[in-house]
Order: structure tokens, then C-alpha cells, then sequence
């Protein structure tokens, strides 16, 4: 494969007036979530330490997350974790550095520049060792050659989501700016408007639009985790306090999810875990069994990250730009705290 070399594109994408509700409306709940106790910055309330913890989207790769939560596997663990969905990543790592989050969720991109730039906080996990995402283009677009000249779709110029497309234009033998035109149509739902408008022909999405975007005709072009081997996707990232003034916690976190990760993927709970998905992200039985398909291969053992997959994101973040230092995995990510 060559070396990816990136040039980005600056130009801004109007979304139109007119949106398709009825087709891009989010299938999964968007409001806070929280346990009846409310979570503070990892201090002891009754014998258990309170985590608040961030996502910047609410989707089945939280599986392990909600698998806990009806297992009672935090308290099992001696710990009170509140969940809160937050608009994008950028506000979640705020939240985190400022410690309003002990835990959030994030692609690693996205905090790897600021680990290498001194931020007080550590990768400890991960809840998919696999990308979570899918390229899908209009219906006439059959194979990659067809997208020269095209108008290609992303989210934001230089994130984590923008360099897993434009890695996969590359390796599927398209120039970035070159020969496709890229534009910012931001999140999920704006992308796939841009598909059903017409105003790009691919893009890139991850779960849930992908199930709005079969239904509105779109084509599935390729999943990302067939081109792309090692990643890891929804990663954990916690704040350096917290884990230096709560070690403990920090693990029973990381044994829950494991517990709950090795309970969701067993065979025989596999119609409890559509249950799940569709009382949590309020779907149709037929939606959330595709989610449980698509999420079950990608859950990583015991939420340990794949190192070669980390190794891949610091390469491409430092060749995209987004990473102007150095960075050993060492300092990236911390595995102390997975028990064995």
C-alpha cells in the first residue's frame, strides 16, 4: 500500500433548508442518561466511587455500557457511573480534561494530539477493536472508479473521521482533492442528506445512519473493517486525576465492561442483547438485530485496544497534520488498569 500523504480541503458545506426528517431522524435516543444516583469526579458516595462518563454519540457500540447498567455490574464493582450524550467529541474531551467527565468515549484520533501536547488524560480501552464504519454512495456509483470527479462527503476537515475516508480513497486508488471533490456536511445525518440530495456521492457512516441509509436507496460500497484491519473505534479515555487518585475504580470500571462485553457475546444471549438495543436506542426488533450483527464481531475481549491499530492512528493522525510531535504508545495508552 503507499504512504498516505493528505491534503485537505478547507471548503464548507451548506446544508440545505429543506431536511428529510422522516428518513434522516436519529433511530437512537439523543438525551442524557443517568443512574439514580448521580455521578461526581470519582469521589466516594456510600461505600462507592461515582464515575460521569461522556458519549458524544449514543449507538449499539455501547453494548457493554448497557449490559452493565442491567446487570447492576458497576455496583458489582463498587461504582455509581453516570452516562451523559454530549454534541461531538470535541465537547466530551473538554469535559474530560476539565474534569466534569472522568471517562468519555472517543475515536482515537481525536485525543491523540492533545496526549502528545501534555493533557492529562490516558486511552485505557477501547469497546471495538474494529472501525464501526461504512461507505455508502448513490445508487449509480457501483465501484470506486466511478466517484472520479465526484463530490465526496465528510465531516470535519483533519478529524478522525475525515482521515478514515480519505485513507480509504487512497487505498482504493482515488487522490483526495484530486480526483474526487471533498466537502463538510458534518455529522451522520447532514452526510447522508448529502447522499439523498445529491450533493455528494459518497460518504462515510457509522451506526446507526447506516440502517436510514439502506433505507433510503443509498449503497453500501464497502465496510471499513475489510480494507481497514487493525483500529480500534469507540476507545475509552479517562482523566489523569481521576486515575491517579482512583486507580481501583478505574479497574472495576474496565471489569464491568469486560464482564459485560463477554456476556453480550455469547450465543445463547444473543435475542436478550436485541432486547437491549431496542429498549435503549428505541428500534424495530428488524433494526436492532442488524445493529447486534454489525456490533458483536467488532466488541474487543476484555476492552483491550489493539496496538497495532493505535500504531495506524498516530501514523496517519502525524501524516494528516493532526499530530505535530511525537508520541510512544506507552504514553498513548495504559493497559494497567484491564485485569487479566
Amino acid at each position: 500500500m503507499k504512504k498516505v500523504v493528505y491534503g485537505f480541503s478547507q471548503k464548507l458545506f451548506v446544508v440545505p433548508f429543506l431536511i428529510l426528517a422522516l428518513i434522516l431522524s436519529a433511530c437512537g435516543k439523543t438525551e442524557n442518561t443517568q443512574s439514580n444516583v448521580k455521578a461526581g469526579d470519582g469521589t466516594s458516595k456510600h461505600g462507592k466511587t461515582s464515575i460521569s462518563m461522556a458519549f458524544p454519540s449514543y449507538n449499539a457500540s455501547y453494548l457493554p455500557v448497557f449490559v452493565a447498567e442491567k446487570n447492576k455490574l458497576f455496583e458489582k464493582n463498587n461504582l455509581v457511573v453516570s452516562i451523559t450524550k454530549v454534541q461531538g467529541g470535541v465537547i466530551a474531551l473538554r469535559g474530560l480534561q476539565t474534569n466534569e467527565f472522568q471517562i468519555i468515549s472517543s475515536l482515537p484520533e481525536s485525543v491523540i494530539n492533545g496526549i502528545a501536547s501534555g493533557a492529562n488524560i490516558k486511552l485505557i480501552g477501547t469497546f471495538d477493536d474494529q472501525s464501526m464504519y461504512s461507505i455508502y454512495t448513490t445508487s449509480d456509483i457501483k465501484k470506486p472508479e466511478d466517484l472520479k470527479g465526484q463530490v465526496v462527503a465528510t465531516n470535519r476537515t483533519g478529524n478522525g473521521t475525515d482521515i478514515q475516508l480519505r485513507w480509504w480513497l487512497q487505498h482504493n486508488g482515488l487522490e483526495p482533492d484530486k480526483d474526487v471533490r471533498i466537502i463538510e456536511a458534518g455529522e451522520n445525518s447532514t452526510r447522508l442528506q448529502a447522499l439523498v440530495t445529491g450533493q455528494a456521492k459518497l460518504t462515510i457512516l457509522s451506526q446507526p445512519t447506516d440502517l436510514k441509509a439502506e433505507a433510503a436507496g443509498m449503497h453500501k460500497l464497502s465496510l471499513m473493517r475489510d480494507d481497514l484491519k487493525t483500529y480500534n473505534h469507540n476507545m475509552l479515555i479517562a482523566n489523569g486525576e481521576f486515575l491517579k487518585n482512583n486507580p481501583e475504580a478505574a479497574k472495576g470500571f474496565m471489569a464491568a465492561i469486560a464482564e459485560a462485553t463477554e456476556y453480550a457475546k455469547k450465543p445463547e444471549n444473543k435475542e436478550e442483547m436485541v432486547q437491549i438495543i431496542m429498549e435503549k436506542l428505541e428500534m424495530s426488533q428488524g433494526e436492532a438485530e442488524k445493529s447486534v450483527d454489525f456490533v458483536l464481531p467488532a466488541l474487543a475481549d476484555k476492552g483491550k485496544a489493539n496496538i497495532e491499530g493505535l500504531e495506524w492512528a498516530v501514523k496517519t493522525a502525524k501524516e494528516a497534520g493532526m499530530l505535530t510531535g511525537d508520541i510512544t504508545i506507552d504514553q498513548l495508552y495504559d493497559d494497567s488498569y484491564i485485569v487479566d
